[in-house]
């Protein structure tokens, strides 16, 4: 049995506050894509877990552990202690979306864990305990367990379901650069120019259905705090902005997000970056539309 661990992207992140446990508060648009990780399932007495990234540059490789460190069998663990089930099964985790690249990629296999267990075990799980268990995961483990548009607040896990438009194409850009999630918000210093305000217009244009408006009124705190560290993704933004294509980095970064009319773009856009000389993985994939969603 496969279930798909579809990543997402943020249309737009503003960092709103520190809060009192430590983590901090965010206001961000979260959007489904097509680009994902895959889980198999296969009967056996007892829990084996492996998984491979042939896709993937070694150095992202070299990240991805296939043991209980890695979320997705924390997911499992998670999902034995809840229901007391005692079944096996062999699983193989075949990642295709880069690691701490600011997809959520670990955080869709965790959802995607919980998910294809509840079928394969047929254990039944509500969708309420289901969240409950993936809010415990990680912040934006919630939205990937469920897909779509929303509006995410707190620490990204408080949801408001937003219409999903029609497919848009991208292309996912990551430069060679390793951005600590924590050392970025640690830069935070209390203010942005990216704020609630930013997000309201983004929100009202994704309600729209406006797609590309919302893209470009969007903004990210997290640019403010690491392009200062960082040149290339300066260099990597305007390289395609100086090309006509609207681009924004997703999540805490390094991975930015570029947005396309047709994928005929995509294609001329990585033979572009080939020539220039830039060691950038570039995947092209789509937004998923409502035909797309559970």
């Amino acid at each position: 049995m496969e279930q798909r661990a579809f990543s997402k992207i943020n249309v737009g992140l503003a960092i709103t506050g520190k809060r009192d446990d430590g983590y901090h508060n965010i206001d961000t648009i979260f959007q489904s894509i097509f680009l994902g990780d895959s889980l198999y399932f296969a009967r056996h007495h007892s829990i084996v877990f492996s998984g491979d990234a042939p896709d993937l540059p070694y150095y992202m490789t070299r990240l991805i552990p296939y043991t209980e460190s890695n979320i997705a069998m924390k997911a499992l663990r998670m999902v034995q202690d809840y229901t007391g089930c005692q079944q096996g099964a062999a699983i193989h985790l075949l990642k295709r979306v880069p690691p701490a690249a600011g997809l959520g990629g670990g955080s869709a296999d965790a959802a995607a864990m919980l998910l294809g267990l509840n079928k394969f075990w047929d254990l039944r799980l509500t969708e309420a305990e289901l969240l409950t268990m993936a809010s415990q995961l990680g912040s934006d483990v919630p939205f990937l367990l469920k897909g779509g548009s929303a509006r995410g607040t707190g620490r990204g896990e408080i949801l408001k379901s937003l219409p999903t438009g029609q497919a848009q194409w991208l292309l996912i850009v990551k430069p060679e650069i390793s951005i600590s999630t924590a050392e970025a918000y640690g830069r935070y210093s209390g203010s942005s120019r990216v704020t609630t305000s930013t997000m309201d217009t983004v929100t009202e244009y994704m309600k729209a259905k406006e797609f590309r408006q919302a893209f470009t009124a969007s903004d990210n705190t997290f640019e403010e705090l690491i392009f200062p560290l960082h040149p290339e993704l300066v260099a990597c933004k305007q390289f395609f902005v100086d090309r006509g294509f609207p681009t924004i980095m997703t999540g805490s970064g390094p991975t930015m997000v570029v947005l396309l009319e047709k994928a005929m773009e995509a294609i001329r856009l990585q033979e572009d970056i080939k020539t220039a000389g830039h060691n950038w993985l570039s995947l092209i994939t789509k937004t998923h539309d409502e035909e797309a969603l559970p």
